[in-house]
């Protein structure tokens, strides 16, 4: 998910590395900047699932996702109209042992030339569908320039993708090891140019299958962070049965060499979602935690330095009991101002598949909790959406119907909007 990242100043100059996301003065040269809030169903019928946004200089939005099975994106207006919509035939549907499975595009990234980069990921991570995921570039009006698998030697998954400061690509994630047990490093990093071919891949983690980098971002000295999960075996759960996981923030070189590497957790499961850059040069990581054994999940926001290691961090408080079964942050994005992160996650509640989109705010500087709001409907989908600032400096996100259909969210600065 594509996150906004400043340089720092120089003597005479303040360069920026991407436009300011929230800046007035662009807003009043493009004439975007509607005052506007909507809460609609986009998608059309069937199964349609909103995973990442992304806004755009030409007053409107992109979004990715799936429809029918496969690979979807979609352009809609400043008030949510919807302009083009497009499903990725080219990408087949996995076919395995447990019925059909599902390939999404997990992210995007506009690219410099007006149009998009996608990342895929298959729903279903069993040898049977031998299905490895993709990297699609298309031109502005949603239509395929390239597509390219991700290497198929072994099922690769995509998790983010973002345009390098270079024009080429970095893309993230996980691919599929053949035991759980394994020091064959179950996360990866790929680079590729910009006509769709491999540059490199390197593989990350320890001895457990289920390492895995969520997110990525691009440093000021061409290198990157990527932060995700890395599994450990304790207590009753060792690698053959889903052991532990802790937070995990790896930074490297420009071609994927680790620098640092950085593992955060206690004795139960923790795992970084997503991370940009603040504007003192540190980085906001979302994820989630579970404190204590058989009690559910808990939303964890971090402030860390290039080492990896915490600055400050925000710990939604535990609690158990009732049919909750916790809350997550997914993806964060930081105010035009700078001053305040808003997070977009989700609270699981029972039934197994009653994933309800949240979204939290919270000062920048000192982590303090500014509000948080819920959007009823639920999903039962994979509970993955992105969230960007509006122009009118609001907020736009995917959300979901009581029936579990797709809708696209507008709200003011402060999370409010119409049923």
């Amino acid at each position: 998910m594509k996150k906004f990242v400043y340089c720092l100043l120089l003597p005479f100059f303040l360069m920026q590395c991407e436009d300011e996301p929230g800046s007035e003065a662009q807003e009043q040269e493009s004439g975007c900047g509607l005052d506007t809030l909507f809460n609609r169903e986009v998608g059309g019928s069937g199964d349609t699932d909103g995973y990442d946004i992304v806004r755009l200089d030409d007053c409107s939005y992109v979004g990715v996702g799936k429809r029918s099975s496969r690979p979807w994106i979609m352009k809609i207006d400043e008030a949510g109209n919807e302009l083009w919509s497009k499903i990725f035939e080219e990408v087949p549907i996995p076919q395995g042992n447990y019925s059909p499975g599902h390939q999404y595009a997990t992210a995007l990234d506009k690219t410099t030339d007006g149009g998009f980069i996608l990342c895929t990921s298959v729903s279903t991570n069993h040898p049977s569908y031998n299905s490895t995921g993709y990297v699609i570039k298309t031109d502005s009006a949603g239509v395929t320039e390239w597509i390219t698998e991700l290497p198929s030697n072994r099922t690769h998954h995509g998790k983010d993708i973002i345009q390098t400061t270079e024009g080429d690509y970095v893309v993230v994630g996980i691919w599929y090891v053949s035991s759980a047990e394994t020091s064959q490093k179950s996360a990866f990093m790929a680079r590729y140019s910009e006509s769709g071919s491999l540059s490199w891949i390197e593989h990350y983690g320890g001895a457990c299958d289920e390492d895995m980098f969520n997110a990525v971002i691009q440093k000021e000295d061409g290198g990157f962070i990527a932060v995700g999960q890395f599994e450990h075996e304790g207590g009753v759960y060792d690698c053959d049965f889903y052991g532990y996981t802790d937070l995990w923030f790896v930074s490297t070189d420009s071609e994927g060499h680790v620098i640092y590497e950085s593992m955060v957790g206690g004795p139960f499961w923790e795992e970084a979602t997503d991370i940009l850059m603040l504007l003192d040069g540190s980085y906001a990581v979302s994820a989630k935690k579970r404190h204590t054994l058989n009690h559910p999940i808990n939303a964890w926001l971090l402030n860390m330095d290039m080492t990896g290691n915490i600055l400050w961090e925000w710990n939604e408080p535990d609690y158990s009991g009732g049919l909750r079964l916790g809350d997550d942050l997914q993806d964060i994005i930081l105010s035009g101002d700078g001053q305040t992160i808003v997070a977009m996650g989700f609270t699981y509640d029972l039934p197994i598949d009653n994933i309800v989109p949240n979204v939290w705010a919270f000062d920048a500087v000192t982590s303090e909790q500014l509000w948080t709001n819920s959007y009823g409907g639920e999903t039962g989908g994979t509970g993955r959406a992105g969230i960007v600032e509006a122009f009118d400096h609001g907020l736009v996100f995917f959300g979901y119907t009581n029936g579990k259909r797709l809708k696209i969210i507008k709200t003011d600065s402060t999370g409010f909007t119409v049923e």
